[in-house]
C-alpha cells in the first residue's frame, strides 16, 4: 500500500496512491494499513490552520512502530523537509528514505 499526505497536491498519477489532505485522515490510513506499507510519501505544510505536519506523521508513525518499506519527503518546505529527513534517517534504519522539492 502506498499513503500521500499532502493538503494541496494530488499524488503521482498511475501508481496507486491512496491520498490524504489532512493529519487525521491519514493518520486513518496509516492505522488500517500499517502492517502493508510500501512507501509513505509526506509534505511537511498541511495548511495555515493545521496544528500538525509532516514531521508530527513521522514522529507518530515511530511512536506507534509503523516502519515503511519506503519514506519519501516531497516538500518545498526546506527547513521542514531537512527535518523530516533527518528524522526518518535517524528513526527509520530499515526504510529507504528519500527526499526533493516536489513542484507536480
Amino acid at each position: 500500500m502506498k499513503l500521500y499526505l499532502d493538503d494541496r497536491r494530488t499524488p503521482p498519477r498511475d501508481e496507486g496512491y491512496l491520498a490524504a489532505d489532512n493529519y487525521a485522515d491519514f493518520l486513518a490510513l496509516l492505522d488500517k494499513y500499517r502492517d502493508c506499507l510500501e512507501t509513505v510519501d509526506l509534505d511537511y505544510d498541511l495548511g495555515w490552520d493545521s496544528l500538525f505536519n509532516g514531521y508530527h506523521a513521522l514522529t507518530y508513525m515511530k511512536k506507534h512502530g509503523i516502519c515503511p518499506q519506503h519514506i519519501n519527503v516531497h516538500s518545498t518546505h526546506i527547513s521542514g523537509r531537512d527535518k523530516m529527513l533527518r528524522y526518518a534517517l535517524t528513526n527509520f534504519p530499515d526504510s529507504l528514505v528519500t527526499g526533493w522539492a516536489s513542484d507536480y
